[in-house]
């Protein structure tokens, strides 16, 4: 073997050697669109292609004294804030530079500000954790041609869900949900319901095991779950927390006749049927493609639970971590929030 062909031989043998780069559950990205964790070297996600939010290091620096705006969004979990939130009516800008502008100051994009701007209801586009904060975001949008108000989570119970109803009865006047929980009965008119919230409830669970034998940890394998279930909220003009309607624990016999094969069908049938029976109501199906900028307010934070290192063997120990991330407190949110605009806006016009 000649010089040459030895080194060649000799690099290649050390590069065959090079371990992949391997990324902590930390560190991984969570996609908006899946909920599926990606490596923090990805723009887009490596499961359906949706862009990948942006991590606070990639983010611009502020100029000095810029204070609002300028941070990455909010856990989900933060308690007496400020939500920002555009009205249902804005005038259409059509300066392609003032949306950059609105889009730097929420942290969007251009399309994601645009879509917003264009969905004809309110939607809330920024978090703040004072009021004076809340005032000069607010006043920024303004100034841009956004019409926008604060809003403060004051003992709005945001992240509690409806009551979940198993069955409904169908009634000329009204209807019946029949509870989960203790097969209780609650009614309200035809007259009384003026919101629901259609959306889908999400969940991505990792399971990474490990085996740690004489001092070293080896990975054993992964598992994933992912589950996605629609959900509908109904809301009357009472201050209540609503009654949610889950796919797969609801029996779809009120809706006789009309009754499908499937699941999806049958939601598909039952929000018509509410949509025809309520005069007044108003159906908002806009959560699902809303995510991406209600990230911006209520972050998705996966959960990480670490478990005790476990006797498999002779000098063998066996760990597993578990991460799960899901939209459940987002949707809450959201939909709670939609339901106190919702009512604000039928006392404006009682």
């Amino acid at each position: 073997m000649s010089d040459s062909e030895k080194a060649d031989f000799e690099s290649f043998d050390v590069a065959s050697e090079a371990k992949p780069h391997t990324f902590a559950p930390g560190e991984m990205l969570t996609c908006d669109a899946c909920l599926r964790a990606n490596p923090p070297t990805r723009a887009a996600c490596l499961y359906c292609g949706a862009d990948l939010p942006v991590t606070a290091n990639e983010l611009d620096p502020e100029p000095a004294g810029e204070t609002i705006g300028s941070t990455a969004a909010p856990a989900a979990n933060v308690s007496d804030a400020y939500y920002i939130v555009l009205a249902a009516t804005q005038t259409r800008s059509s300066s392609e530079s003032t949306l950059s502008e609105i889009a730097s100051i929420l942290h969007l994009n251009v399309p994601e500000v645009q879509s917003v701007l264009d969905g004809g209801r309110p939607v809330p586009v920024a978090q703040a954790a004072t009021v004076e904060e809340a005032a000069q975001l607010t006043e920024k949008l303004q100034a841009l041609g956004c019409k926008a108000d604060a809003f403060r989570d004051d003992g709005w119970g945001l992240d509690i869900p409806g009551r979940k109803i198993r069955a409904l009865e169908l009634l000329d006047d009204g209807f019946i949900g029949v509870r989960v929980s203790d097969g209780g009965r609650v009614s309200a008119s035809w007259d009384e319901l003026v919101l629901i919230i259609a959306g889908r409830l999400l969940m991505n669970r990792v399971e990474v095991e490990e085996r740690r034998r004489r001092g070293r940890a080896q990975p054993l394998g992964t598992r994933e779950l992912f589950s996605d279930e629609s959900v509908l909220d109904l809301y009357t003009k009472s201050t209540d927390s609503g009654w949610r309607i889950s796919a797969s624990s609801f029996d779809f016999s009120c809706l006789g006749s009309a009754k499908g094969l499937t699941a999806f069908e049958n939601f598909t049938a039952l929000l018509n049927l509410l949509r025809v029976r309520a005069p007044n109501v108003e159906v908002d199906t806009a959560y699902q493609s809303l995510r991406p900028v209600l990230a911006n307010v209520w972050a998705l934070e996966p959960q990480t639970r670490t478990g005790e290192w476990r006797r498999s063997g002779a000098g063998k120990y066996d760990m597993a971590t578990v991460t799960t991330t899901d939209n459940e407190g987002q949707f809450n949110r959201y939909s709670r929030l939609c339901h106190r605009l919702k009512l604000r806006d039928v006392e404006g016009h009682g």
